[in-house]
């Protein structure tokens, strides 16, 4: 039986090349690693502070935090404005998160991120702001990473894992409130119907006004080419569902016909009279014909026509249709 074996022969110009390329290759493997171990903590920093019901201001100056002090649990001494150029925001904002932080972090007594206000010195400024972590942080953070990691979620949805970890692990926080519940108010059907046209109103007159905030050049460019005629198409798409619509709402007989611009007019048919209430009436005329006390007379509504005013009333009804 003959065995063979691939012999590689490299120069040591070559095996360093080699070489070069495996610890190349193991570092990038490295640097991934590194950037997923961020992005999980990250993800699940912001998922325990969510379910705390912390508002987004809030949540933005801890998740910035923590991204300076990284996880070695220090200790982060900054100015505001210096604060503000790591962060590429304002000062003005950096002031806004932390006052958020500060007025929701008392109400439920909780925080992830721990910070003590400079004092306002003679130099009529303040100092700087002192920030650090939860010390519990840590131990949330590697339980939530390591099983949110071990499951087969994590292949196909990051985000899902790591929130479905986050929740477990949430009340293993020391102090943490009762996780927050905010459920959009329901609104009865008939209010949902109503704001949706109003909205597709206001849409409407904005693209309006849009279209005539445009140059005229840009606005016959814009018509004839090909967008134009796709705006033309959902316009009338538009115009066909307005119409179904209508056609499905009752409509009141007292709406003006704006086809011929003449009022609806409807007529309640007269009901028969009754044998009781004809027999009644006959008495009613026996008793009256004969008294004294009844004059009658003969008067006209209205002065006779001559034949000019006749024929020009059979004209005008022949036209109107009601011949």
């Amino acid at each position: 039986m003959t065995m063979t074996a691939q012999a590689l022969d490299h120069t040591p110009a070559a095996f360093r090349r080699i070489l070069a390329r495996h610890q190349e290759f193991a570092g990038s493997e490295k640097t991934v690693s590194l950037l997923d171990d961020t992005a999980d903590g990250i993800l699940a920093v912001d998922f325990a502070l969510t379910f705390a019901g912390f508002s987004y201001q809030a949540r933005q100056l801890s998740l910035s935090i923590v991204g300076l002090l990284g996880g070695g649990g220090g200790r982060l001494e900054i100015f505001d404005k210096r604060l503000a150029e790591h962060l590429n925001c304002s000062d003005r904002t950096i002031r806004r998160w932390r006052a958020a932080h500060i007025r929701e972090s008392k109400a439920k007594k909780f925080a992830l991120l721990r910070l003590e206000e400079g004092d306002y010195t003679g130099q009529k400024r303040y100092e700087k702001t002192a920030y650090s972590l939860n010390p519990h942080l840590g131990l949330y953070l590697a339980a939530v990473v390591r099983e949110a990691r071990a499951s087969d979620l994590y292949r196909s949805d990051r985000r899902a894992a790591v929130e479905r970890a986050a929740e477990e692990h949430y009340h293993d926080i020391p102090n943490a409130p009762p996780r927050a519940r905010r459920r959009k108010p329901r609104q009865a059907p008939s209010v949902k119907v109503e704001q949706a046209f109003v909205n597709a109103v206001r849409n409407v007159e904005k693209g309006r006004q849009a279209l005539q905030d445009l140059e005229p050049d840009s606005r016959a460019a814009l018509l004839e080419s090909r967008q134009g005629e796709e705006l033309r198409q959902t316009l009338l798409k538009l115009w066909t569902d307005i119409g179904d619509i209508l056609t499905s709402l009752p409509q009141s007989t007292e709406v003006e016909d704006l086809d011929r611009g003449l009022g609806q007019s409807v007529l309640t048919p007269v009901a028969e009279p009754s044998p009781e209430d004809v027999a009644a009436w006959g008495e009613v005329e026996r008793r009256v014909v004969g008294s004294p006390q009844v004059i009658t007379c003969e008067v006209n509504l209205r002065p006779p026509l001559s034949v000019e005013e006749l024929e020009a009333e059979a004209v005008r009804a022949e036209g109107c249709g009601e011949v």
